[in-house]
């Protein structure tokens, strides 16, 4: 749920901080209040891209900030490999700077936009006015369907096979366009040559340069292990005046022939020193002679790339390029009879799995339609017939299917696609039918509904308040409403208004008491908060709560 919301300098609020409860949350206002200046902030701070013009005027910066209670094992482990700390609270920071220096944060670790929205996009659904014409598009339709089948894995196991075949006709058409003559040809055949005989690998770089590094590093140790040799191999050296010594020492006295025997094996073991000193010095003189063939070989690499401008792996893939292009063109009825043969399988696996996946999207959709109908009678859309039409079309990404929805919503009507029969009101209820179904069946953790009550009124427009209120039973709701029936069944009741000084007018937000309610009703079914209207309200209120509680 969304315990804290706080904006500042976003359009036309300051600095504004609202702490949510559980279940339906109200807001109601005057109209140019700030309602939807309210829900554009929300719908920002979670998935929306940010918007400079938004920042209120004479500032540098706009900050939304809000925390989210999500417990959620799959969420920790998402954000957990992001090393992002997550103990079920989440704190959502965007900004949006003058300069461009936005950002956009999770608990204080920055993210990019397409991680926050993915992160977000199972917990939180913001309905806005414009979605109810969504409804109207057959593409956001099937998506919905497909929503409902929540078969992800066979959507997946589609698209890679419908992927791969793409793939294949596009190399095919490639072949059939690419009529090469001679003289390319002859520039195919040099290329290719030069590639397999420079016998390109991957990862042989890399070596390479470890290698160069590490032998040139050895130079300064060449230098100091020669340096320290001389002075004992040079005539005149250590080993000669050691060896000198220890002749010097030739007296007949048992403590001073003690000491030339001692110096004799130091002499001795020093010689022993000296051997594996000299083995070193082999070792890295070996090496260093090395060094021009690496050399070589890493400017092999560095023209290769220059002259083609790709890495190792392009120059890899080039020389299966090339060598196709040169099968191609001397056996082309080969090779165009074999990658035909390659796409056709690959057409004929994607349908397969097209039509699966057709039978499985069939099935879903008897389903939610039995689910959608069930919603609309609680939404006095009694006499309301809906269906989902298929018609297969041409492979493509999606499958074969041509989705639209049909309704009709009086008796003795027939049913017509959706966009010729509702009205507004209608379109509301349908869609709020629909949000109820999914609020069922998904983890929806918050719902931000904007206005989607717009033209019913009456007995519609409690039971509207009704439904909002049930899907708030397992999700926290927060709606925007101009009608006091729907309003009249939230468990909380915020209200939205300006206040203006000298300068410049501000939005405000403030939850209001239980005869502040009444008033707010008041005013909203009869413009007016006398005794007559706040009885009334007092009314629908309390009958509204019982009818909520029971739900």
């Amino acid at each position: 749920m969304l315990k804290s919301l706080r904006i500042k300098d976003y359009a036309i609020i300051d600095d504004l901080s609202i702490e949510f409860e559980d279940g339906f949350n109200v807001f109601t206002g005057e109209t140019g209040a700030g309602k939807s200046i309210i829900v554009g902030a929300l719908s920002m701070l979670m998935k929306g891209r940010s918007d400079s013009s938004m920042i209120k005027t004479g500032k540098e910066k706009a900050v939304v900030e809000g925390v989210f209670a999500i417990d959620d094992e799959e969420l920790k482990s998402i954000l957990n490999a992001q090393d992002i700390d997550y103990e079920g609270e989440l704190i959502i920071k965007r900004v949006i700077s003058t300069d461009n220096r936005n950002s956009i944060k999770i608990n204080e670790s920055n993210v990019t936009l397409g991680f926050l929205t993915e992160t977000l996009s199972k917990y939180v659904d913001i309905h806005s006015q414009k979605d109810s014409q969504l409804l109207f598009d057959k593409q956001y339709q099937l998506k919905l369907l497909d929503k409902y089948a929540a078969d992800h894995d066979l959507l997946n196991r589609y698209s890679e096979k419908y992927d791969r075949y793409v793939f294949l006709r596009k190399e095919y058409d490639d072949l059939l366009e690419n009529n090469y003559n001679e003289r390319e040809i002859e520039f195919f055949r040099f290329d290719l040559d030069e590639l397999e005989n420079a016998d390109i690998k991957t990862g042989e770089e890399e070596e390479l340069e470890t290698l160069e590094k590490r032998y040139k590093s050895s130079e300064k140790y060449l230098t100091v292990l020669n340096n320290s040799l001389s002075l004992y191999k040079k005539d005149g050296g250590i080993r000669e005046q050691l060896y000198d010594l220890i002749n010097e020492l030739n007296i007949d006295d048992e403590k001073i022939l003690n000491e030339k025997e001692a110096i004799s094996s130091i002499y001795y073991s020093l010689d022993e020193h000296i051997d594996v000193l000299n083995g070193i010095l082999d070792s890295f003189s070996s090496d260093y002679l090395d060094i021009e063939s690496i050399e070589e070989r890493l400017y092999t690499y560095t023209k290769l790339k220059r002259k083609h401008k790709c890495d190792v792996e392009g120059l890899l893939a080039l020389k299966d390029e090339l060598r196709a292009k040169i099968e191609a063109f001397e056996d082309r009825d080969r090779v165009l009879g074999e990658k035909e043969k390659e796409v056709n399988n690959a057409f004929n696996e994607a349908l397969s799995m097209a039509k699966e996946l057709h039978k499985a999207r069939s099935a879903a959709a008897a389903a939610l339609r039995n689910d959608i109908l069930r919603e609309t009678n609680d939404l006095l859309l009694n006499n309301c017939n809906f269906e989902i039409s298929f018609k297969e079309t041409e492979l493509g990404s999606k499958g074969i299917d041509d989705v639209e929805y049909f309704v009709s919503m009086n008796k003795g009507e027939d049913l017509k696609p959706l966009k010729q029969v509702a009205s507004g009101g209608e379109i509301s209820r349908l869609m709020l039918a629909l949000k109820s179904v999914f609020a069922k069946i998904s983890d929806t953790d918050l719902l931000i509904l904007d206005e989607i009550d717009t033209g019913v009124s009456g007995n519609v427009a409690l039971a509207v308040g009704e439904k909002i209120a049930k899907i708030a039973k397992n999700s926290q709701v927060l709606c925007i409403t101009h009608l006091s029936p729907v309003a009249a069944c939230a468990d909380s009741h915020y209200l939205i208004y300006k206040e203006d000084d000298e300068i410049s007018t501000s939005t405000k937000v403030r939850r209001l008491d239980q005869e502040e309610i009444l008033e707010e009703l008041a005013s909203i079914s009869n413009t007016s908060t006398n005794a007559k209207a706040i009885d009334a309200a007092r009314e629908l209120y309390e009958s509204a709560q019982k009818i909520v509680k029971e739900l």
